[in-house]
């Protein structure tokens, strides 16, 4: 156990894992825990996942059939399966290596107690043992069930490599698990740096500040591409956010601003905001390194923002402008697939910052 807080904001490792492997399709994904362990991850992905609904009895008296029942089952459908490990079983200290025995089942020991969900991700990540193959296209990574804008990020990511012309071989963790077993490319971007797999060398991230880098890292990989026609298109996103951004300066100062969320997205978020409004970041808050809601209120009341970039629990602490960059986000029913990263998801983050001010001012 690396550390324990009363009021986490941010999932435990279980859920990051639930994360990465409900991500790829034709993958049964097994919830060894009891109900509450499967339905808080099955409520925040609403993605299809399993249970084997542990007992009490059954903690008393070893889980290990009831686990071989769930997973014999799920494998005479046709399809493999992928285990997540709870925190009840993981306390035992049951060896479960004995419910796999003649099956494919991939095992993801990640109970919440040994982290946060970059924990369960990056456990989830290491049991499927990715292989790159040698095949000249890259994959799309950081694509998360936990990332507010994931779809959105993973359509802007394809649309931007499509543009310059560069294949794409896998999207993690957004494909199917058959085409993972096939192998990865060797190289790969990332939409949201904090959900990288970790496989293939990284190129960079495409969040909007970073595509210069990343454009030229690709060019050095894929000298063949269009890289003409992006360059223009960053270049017309850049002088509009710049343009907009002056008119509200005309009437209002640089926003004070508080963020929270994944450090990737902090990061993105503080360097656009003083990029085009000159603000001043009052704090910085990384999921990496602060997930305790009394800190996280603490700091915030204390910065007084006029802006906060976050979620739900930050947007509680303090009256101020509000938009939603991380889980989650229950100021506003979203179906559509936004994006923050790419061209399109640099424009659409001001967007949403500019309107968020311009409401809380008619307020």
């Amino acid at each position: 156990m690396t550390s324990c807080m009363e009021n986490p904001v941010m999932p435990c490792a279980m859920t990051g894992a639930c994360a990465v492997l409900s991500g790829f399709s034709g993958l049964s994904v097994v919830v060894h825990g009891s109900s509450g362990c499967y339905y808080y991850p099955r409520s925040i992905l609403r993605a299809q996942l399993y249970s084997t609904y542990l007992l009490e009895s059954e903690i008393v008296f070893g889980t290990v059939d009831r686990l071989r029942e769930v997973v014999s089952s799920l494998e005479a459908e046709g399809k493999p399966v992928a285990v997540v490990n709870t925190c009840i079983p993981a306390l035992t200290g049951e060896d479960l290596a004995n419910a796999f025995e003649g099956t494919n089942a991939v095992f993801v020991d990640s109970p919440g107690f040994s982290g946060n969900a970059e924990a369960g991700v990056k456990a989830a990540y290491t049991a499927l043992d990715i292989k790159t193959a040698d095949v000249s296209a890259v994959n799309i990574d950081g694509v998360c069930g936990l990332d507010l804008f994931a779809r959105g990020n993973l359509h802007e990511a394809r649309r931007m490599l499509s543009l310059l012309g560069i294949p794409v071989r896998l999207s993690f963790a957004a494909d199917s698990y058959s085409k993972l077993k096939d192998g990865a490319a060797p190289f790969s971007v990332s939409v949201n740096p904090a959900w990288d797999s970790g496989v293939g060398e990284n190129l960079g991230s495409l969040l909007f500040l970073d595509i210069k880098d990343t454009m030229s890292a690709l060019e050095k990989r894929f000298p063949n591409a269009d890289y003409a026609a992006l360059e223009e298109e960053w270049k017309k996103a850049d002088e509009t956010m710049f343009y907009y951004a002056d008119k509200y300066l005309r009437k209002y100062t640089p926003p004070v601003a508080a963020v929270a969320g994944q450090g990737s997205y902090c990061r993105f978020a503080s360097a656009m905001l003083t990029r085009y409004f000159g603000s001043d970041i009052a704090v910085s808050l990384p999921r990496e390194e602060v997930v305790d809601y009394t800190e996280v209120s603490e700091k915030i009341s204390a910065a007084e923002p006029d802006l906060i970039l976050g979620s739900t629990f930050e947007a509680s602490v303090y009256d101020a402008a509000f938009f939603g960059i991380t889980h989650p986000d229950r100021s506003r029913i979203s179906m559509s697939a936004r994006a923050v990263s790419g061209v399109e998801g640099g424009v659409m983050f001001m967007e949403g910052v500019l309107n968020a001010l311009m409401d809380y001012h008619k307020r």
